[in-house]
């Protein structure tokens, strides 16, 4: 219904129908809509509640940064998790609605300034160390909560690092955030690799892309039989670089890789070499699929 058509037939009413209307729509609304809508402080301020949604609409870019700052720097100081003066209760539970307007927000310059590119960047962290690492919320599953994974979230940053240079700086800069950044548990760390492999559209790119991955990968190599976090790490960068060979079509590189520097670094070959198919049969690459089974079998193994 149009709300002309609204205003029309809610003209009527009286009073106490009207009130009545009212708590039984309450009523037939979910919890989650009405803190998400801040229907509360709606119905008990509404003056108040008129003027904040026409500041929350869009403020300026300063005022962006700032409020961004502020959220992310109460996040740290704990004041979104314990008893504080600073944040109340209410927003301490409902901290995700604030997230979302902020990241609305900071999309909206994010493309054309600077300022609000960096802010975005701390966001991210922000996010992910809540996620992965440690407590700065009532809930640890914050990119859920704001209905955006942080592989979307990551993409996005990555296209912010390369607006920011004209060289593969921002390729560096990106698979360095990928390799460090704390991750949520809907998150791979090959995933986040494999984002801003997303971003490379030259041949040029896409080579110094694998470059890169191999380079972080042979440092990690010679101490993965003793750190079993480094091993999990390396395991993840080669993945990714498999992923993006099949991706190249560059089949010959990707079998030699499989064969020589990743099937050697699982307890059980027929872990990563079951990963390997997987990879060929999302690729559609069906007769390529069935020649590394018959590799396998000569190789015997049991997949």
């Amino acid at each position: 219904m149009r709300i002309r058509k609204l205003r029309l037939l809610l003209e009527q009413y009286g009073d106490t129908t009207l009130r009545d209307i009212i708590v039984e729509i309450y009523r037939q609304l979910p919890k989650q809509t009405i803190e998400d809508k801040e229907l509360d402080l709606m119905l008990s301020q509404f003056a108040k509640y008129k003027d904040l949604q026409k500041e929350q609409e869009q403020p300026t870019v300063e005022q962006t940064i700032e409020q961004t700052e502020l959220f992310i720097q109460n996040a740290y100081d704990g004041e979104y998790l314990e008893p504080s003066t600073i944040v109340s209760v209410r927003e301490q539970k409902n901290w995700y609605v604030t997230a979302k307007r902020l990241l609305k927000h900071l999309r909206h310059y994010v493309g054309r300034k600077n300022g609000p590119r960096v802010a975005f960047e701390e966001f991210f962290f922000l996010l992910s160390s809540a996620a992965g690492e440690e407590p700065l919320f009532l809930s640890n599953d914050p990119f859920r909560l704001i209905k955006v994974s942080q592989v979307e979230l990551f993409q996005e940053l990555v296209g912010y690092y390369k607006l920011d240079t004209s060289d593969n700086a921002w390729m560096k800069r990106a698979i360095y955030t990928a390799l460090k950044v704390p991750i949520d548990v809907d998150t791979e760390r090959s995933d986040l690799l494999l984002a801003v492999l997303g971003h490379c559209e030259t041949g040029q790119e896409r080579e110094s892309y694998l470059s890169l991955l191999n380079m972080h990968a042979k440092k990690l190599q010679m101490n993965v039989r003793i750190d079993a976090d480094k091993l999990i790490l390396y395991q993840e960068i080669r993945f990714a670089e498999l992923h993006a060979l099949i991706a190249l079509r560059e089949l010959e590189r990707a079998e030699t890789m499989l064969f020589t520097e990743y099937i050697p670094y699982f307890s059980h070959r027929s872990t990563p070499f079951r990963y390997y198919l997987d990879l060929l049969e999302q690729a559609g690459l069906d007769e390529e699929h069935d020649r590394i089974e018959r590799v396998g079998r000569t190789k015997h193994i049991h997949f």
